[in-house]
């Protein structure tokens, strides 16, 4: 057992209590410990910062400030997130962590402007700095306890998947960056360098601005809705797809609450089954995707006849003449309708992402041209997915 390993077993046991509890304990713990943490190193930078007049240090030190309230944020948002579903949020509050996230992302930019107006004064009217020894001792120390808090949010963050301790890691790897660039700058200064402590002022605050447009995006982008991972579609396709009865999954849909996720797919059923066997196909893959991946599903069934003589023509034809296609991630749910009235052959396709609508419209009327040049007298329907739809 690794020492961070042991360091969360101790402080934070795994019980009975459900997921979402245990991840808040897990965040608050990680942000309780930040809060500490930083509040020592601010009160060692700040006092050498006023000691020696750097305003490198006092900016480092006013970094390692933000990390308290960014850790305070970290506690709001798991203390939301722990939160279960309620009338007004029937989805839960998971998605408080990307709030969390986005208001340590605005600290970070905010505390970075502040520091560029500092630092341009300072590289205007450099003042003498000639900082001790063991001051600068003093701050190489911190570099390394803050790396060795980030290294252990990172841990947290990926024991229970959340980007809100990824983030609140950056925060304190980039104070351990900062912090580097200021140790330069003392030592610059010792050397006569007054004025590289404004560009290590600038530095950092370059460096904090440029952290928190990052963090900034990631949480915007999950507030947004980012799509799900390659991984986690295909998971849940073979997982829906090892389901006795099932003969196909597709138009798979997946929506992220925080750790809680929302799934709706269509499975290709016989049509031949009764509406009571596929009811129980229906139920048993949503009970085995709930239990096995955590996943709250809706499953939407599509008959189809996998005997039908000209279903069977299709799908080889299709498989040989168009799946090699690089606009094409594949076919489902094809079905014919051959009655006296009408001869229709229906299928969907799902495409690759990035696809102009022009270029969407013209490979389907390519696949229909070909279709009818080799069914003759059927009509053709192609209907593509959605850009959520995978």
């Amino acid at each position: 057992m690794t020492f961070f390993e042991s360091l969360t077993e101790s402080f934070v046991p795994r019980g009975k209590e459900p997921e979402r509890v245990y991840r808040a304990r897990i965040g608050k713990f990680q942000g309780w410990t930040s809060i500490v943490v930083n509040i020592l190193l601010f009160l060692v930078k700040f006092m050498i910062g006023i000691m020696v007049r750097s305003v490198s240090v006092i900016a480092d030190a006013i970094h390692t400030l933000s990390d308290v309230v960014s850790s305070a944020v970290v506690i709001w948002g798991f203390n939301e997130a722990e939160k279960p579903a309620d009338y007004e949020h029937p989805y839960g509050h998971g998605r408080a962590e990307y709030i969390a996230t986005l208001v340590i992302a605005i600290l970070l930019c905010v505390a970075g402007i502040e520091f560029i107006e500092a630092s341009v004064k300072r590289i205007l009217n450099p003042e003498p700095l000639t900082p001790a020894w063991w001051m600068i001792l003093a701050v190489l120390a911190t570099i390394g306890l803050k790396e060795v808090m980030a290294r252990f949010a990172g841990y947290l963050s990926g024991k229970i998947t959340s980007d809100t301790l990824k983030a609140d890691a950056w925060h304190h790897r980039s104070d351990a960056i900062s912090s580097f660039l200021v140790v330069i700058a003392m030592v610059a200064g010792r050397a006569g360098y007054y004025a590289l402590d404004g560009y290590a002022g600038l530095g950092v605050a370059l460096f904090i601005i440029w952290t928190g447009i990052e963090i900034a995006r990631n949480a915007i982008d999950d507030l947004l809705g980012k799509p799900p991972t390659d991984e986690e579609i295909e998971e849940i396709r073979k997982t829906a797809q090892a389901i006795e009865g099932v003969l196909g999954v597709h138009d798979i849909a997946v929506h992220s609450y925080g750790n809680d996720k929302f799934a709706s797919i269509h499975i290709e059923i016989d049509a031949s089954e009764t509406p009571s066997r596929s009811h129980d196909i229906a139920e048993r893959v949503e009970e085995v995707l709930r239990k096995n991946l955590n996943v709250a599903p809706t499953v939407h069934i599509d008959p189809v006849d996998p005997s039908h003589p000209i279903v069977q023509e299709v799908r080889t034809y299709l498989e040989n003449y168009w799946a090699g296609d690089k606009r094409i991630k594949g076919f489902h749910d094809i079905r014919v309708v051959d009655t006296e009235e009408h001869q229709v052959i229906l299928f969907g396709v799902n495409l690759q992402r990035g696809l102009s609508r022009k270029s969407v419209r013209n490979c389907c009327e390519e696949i229909e041209a070909s279709l009818r040049k080799v069914f003759k007298g059927y009509e053709i329907i192609v209907k593509v997915s959605g850009l959520h739809l995978y």
